[in-house]
């Protein structure tokens, strides 16, 4: 028996470290649907509180509902005044560029899609479709040389948003009103 307590205890151990490796992605995976806690500076919501009015079955949504604040756009699906929401995508596009077969940089995008309010609740059954799309239009411009100077040239920027707008209108239609390009970084090998 005491040589299997050692084992017991770390097994025990490492069940409990599980256990809470789990309620932390799941925590954190609900924050990420939950821009506004984010962008509020919010570590953590009602719930973690101990407050009682949310339901152990809500799911986030009537909530991000009840802390909309007017003026404060940009957010996952949230609406502007002009009848439009953001379509924001869950991560960032990176684009190699290559010169002559090697790669010379690499490009990080961060990108949302300004579409109709009446896509809102669908839009995002094609974002793995759209995104496939974006990048190999990415690419295909980065091919061309226009990503790297859209740095340093404003027209090449207006250029590519043009080619993106294209592109997402190719998978959505014509619910995509513009493309906003929030971050851009470029990082040299």
């Amino acid at each position: 028996m005491q040589k299997l307590f050692p084992i017991i205890i770390i097994l025990v151990a490492a069940l409990i470290g599980g256990g809470g490796g789990y309620f932390l992605k799941l925590q954190a995976a609900q924050g990420a649907h939950d821009p506004d806690a984010q962008a509020d500076g919010e570590e953590s919501s009602a719930a973690d509180h101990g407050d009682s009015d949310e339901t152990a079955a809500d799911d986030g949504h009537e909530k991000k509902a009840a802390k909309k604040k007017p003026g404060h756009g940009g957010g996952h699906g949230e609406a502007s005044k002009s009848g439009s929401t953001f379509m924001r995508f869950g991560r960032q596009f990176v684009v190699p560029v290559i010169k002559q077969g090697k790669p010379k940089s690499m490009v990080i995008l961060d990108i949302n899609i300004e579409i109709d309010s009446s896509m809102e609740e669908i839009v995002y059954t094609f974002e793995p479709r759209l995104r496939d799309a974006l990048l190999a239009r990415l690419l295909q411009l980065a091919g061309e040389g226009l990503l790297p100077q859209m740095l340093e040239d404003n027209d090449k920027m207006e250029q590519t948003k043009l080619a993106l707008l294209e592109t997402s209108r190719s998978i959505i239609g014509d619910g995509a009103l513009s493309v906003l390009i929030l971050d851009i970084g470029m990082q040299s090998y």
